[in-house]
């Protein structure tokens, strides 16, 4: 590996060795777990024949609960706890709670914390981490990654972290490195071909390697009608030093603006570069992953799990490809990078739930530092590092490489709470999700697309009540400025 190229990896893999040490005491929380399970047995607490419902995504059975249940069998022969599981549908986690009133313990998004809140859907569990004598640690060598991102809203904690999901870019490093491409960008634009730091420099390198007719496409980047807002939010939120907010004080809509313009036609414009197809419907991730992996384009961006899957025995580009960091907008001479968690699904308690004290007590078995990382070594399961010590691992390393694992690390310094942090988050998204596709159709215009968008989520907040949207708003604005540990290691 040459030049910036290779330079930037060693950058980052010195700094994932600063991450790795001895887990020292790793198994303890899960020992805690059952423990506390034991002496709930013992109280007389837990009824005869218990059992956990869990539902889980099929994404995320083989790593939650292990390949071939090994997870499960080993939770219930050391707790005497059974669990009972069934496969919920691909859709918003309130959607799910409601349909299943009767569960324990599922998955969430980050993003969808106001709405379970608001709705009364899930458990508040701060009172039971204080019971059980737990806490979501967030410092190296193994904490959590950012729990109170992943885990909390405002002073509550909404979820156990259990996957870590920040987008990443994936460009393809056997194109950017072969000389005859870099002495044809050079003669072509007047600069080295290097890693674009910039949303602009992006769309200059998908634009160069866009050759449709030799099969190979310049960008794979997701844009389908649903979750369009994934790949928009962290272009929006660079707009602005230290970031661009989504409403002001008062709840009044601000991407009708040019910041907003801006972030929606450096979406729009990545479309030129991408399959005909790539604005269908249910083109997500397992549409576009798959060109990327057959050598078909040029860039993609996806969560960490698409390193697992571009450094699999099956992927055409295993070794040809390159994890870096999203890019950013210049500022005032510099340049103004953020990220988000996108996916991520993190363990909720149903509030209806009847055995929630011993969802919560799975949960935290299940994240400990040692059974953790049974779940994130899954090799076709969508649980992704988050821990600190994942990152270490060698397993861990083998599965992602330890380039991508560096870089995802970093990553996580610039991460901002997703969504818009309000009751009728999906809502709020559903409108933007719309008028991006309509804008990346060709249908109306990047201003046009943000001046409807506005007027649109205008109506949703007057028709929820502001007075009733405007304190989630201000705990939503607080989590922005948020510092935890460990993080300053990461910048």
């Amino acid at each position: 590996m040459t030049g910036i190229l290779g330079r930037h990896v060693v950058r980052l893999l010195t700094f994932a060795l600063l991450l790795a040490s001895d887990a020292a005491g790793a198994g303890a929380q899960a020992e805690r777990a059952l423990a506390m399970v034991k002496q709930m047995v013992a109280a007389g607490e837990v009824p005869r024949n218990a059992a956990i419902k869990v539902a889980f995504k099929s994404g995320n059975i083989a790593a939650l609960l292990g390949p071939e249940l090994e997870l499960q069998r080993e939770w219930e022969q050391r707790s005497g706890v059974m669990i009972t599981a069934r496969v919920i549908p691909q859709q918003p986690s309130v959607a799910n709670l409601k349909a299943n009133p009767d569960i324990d313990l599922t998955v969430a998004r980050t993003n969808e914390f106001p709405d379970l809140l608001e709705q009364g859907l899930v458990e508040d569990l701060t009172p039971l981490l204080k019971q059980f004598g737990f806490r979501l640690d967030g410092a190296p060598p193994q904490g959590y990654v950012r729990p109170r991102l992943q885990g909390y809203f405002g002073d509550k904690v909404v979820a156990i972290p259990a996957d870590g999901d920040i987008l990443l870019m994936y460009l393809r490093r056997d194109l950017m490195e072969n000389p005859a491409e870099r002495a044809a960008f050079r003669q072509a634009f007047g600069r080295e071909l290097t890693l674009p730091k910039t949303w602009q420099e992006y769309e200059q390198l998908a634009g160069f390697f866009h050759r449709p007719q030799q099969g190979l496409y310049g960008s794979v980047e997701q844009r389908e009608r649903a979750g369009g807002w994934m790949f928009w939010l962290p272009r929006y939120l660079s707009q602005s030093t230290p970031h661009r907010k989504l409403f002001d004080e008062n709840l009044k809509p601000l991407l009708d603006s040019p910041a907003g313009i801006a972030a929606t036609e450096s979406y729009v414009r990545t479309v030129r570069y991408s399959p005909a197809e790539i604005l269908g419907e249910g083109k997500d991730y397992s549409y576009t992953l798959p060109l990327f992996m057959q050598g078909k384009a040029f860039s993609s961006m996806f969560t960490i799990a698409g390193a697992k899957l571009l450094n699999s025995a099956a992927s055409g580009v295993r070794g040809k490809f390159i994890a870096v960091p999203i890019p950013g907008t210049r500022i005032g001479g510099r340049i103004v990078r953020q990220n988000m968690p996108i996916y991520g699904n993190n363990l909720v308690v149903s509030s209806r739930g009847a055995q929630r004290k011993l969802a919560f007590l799975f949960a935290m078995w299940l994240t400990d530092p040692d059974n953790s990382l049974r779940t994130v070594g899954v090799k076709g399961g969508f649980t992704d590092p988050f821990r600190w010590h994942h990152l270490a691992d060698a397993r861990i390393k083998e599965l992602y490489t330890p380039q991508a694992l560096a870089v995802f690390a970093s990553e996580w310094a610039i991460a901002l709470p997703p969504g818009t942090g309000l009751p009728g988050d999906g809502e709020y998204l559903e409108i933007l999700d719309q008028h991006l596709w309509e804008a990346a159709s060709g249908k109306i215009s990047a201003a046009e697309a943000m001046r409807q968008t506005a007027h649109d989520w205008e109506k949703v907040t007057q028709r929820r009540g502001r007075d009733q949207q405007l304190p989630w708003l201000k705990i939503f604005h607080a989590g922005f400025a948020g510092r935890e540990p460990g993080i300053g290691a990461a910048r």
